[in-house]
């Protein structure tokens, strides 16, 4: 019997660290100069994201909700960390501002199932 429940409590153990997965996403992402990386064009839930500059350059942050309307965050220096979190259906901008290949550390918790990509600054 003990180890009937000492093999229960190993599965729960294995089932619930493999479900913890989801819905958690980390990434280091290149953005080329005067590029975005943008995440969420689509309709998604809401989302935390944790963003480490481990770049060279500056990266702005700027989030842009139904309607088109841009909203800067501000501005990540080199090794600077932000956390910033996302309503549904909200798209969030890492505007490489710099000449350089930009680098940022992405930490997802939440919904991340969102489209992800690059777009020329404007």
């Amino acid at each position: 019997m003990k180890k009937l429940i000492f093999f229960a409590a190993i599965v729960a153990a294995i089932t619930f660290e493999s479900c913890s997965i989801f819905g958690k996403l980390t990434s280091t992402t290149t953005i080329e100069p005067q590029k975005s990386f943008v995440l969420g064009q689509g309709k998604h839930g809401s989302y935390n994201a944790k963003i480490k500059n481990s770049g060279r350059g500056n990266i702005e942050v700027i989030v842009v909700k139904n309607g088109g309307v841009a909203t800067s965050l501000g501005v990540l220096k080199p090794n600077e960390k932000g956390e910033y979190p996302v309503a549904s259906n909200t798209e969030v901008r890492f505007k490489n501002m710099g000449s350089d290949t930009g680098e940022i550390q992405i930490l997802l918790t939440g919904d991340t199932n969102l489209s992800m990509g690059y777009r020329e600054n404007k």
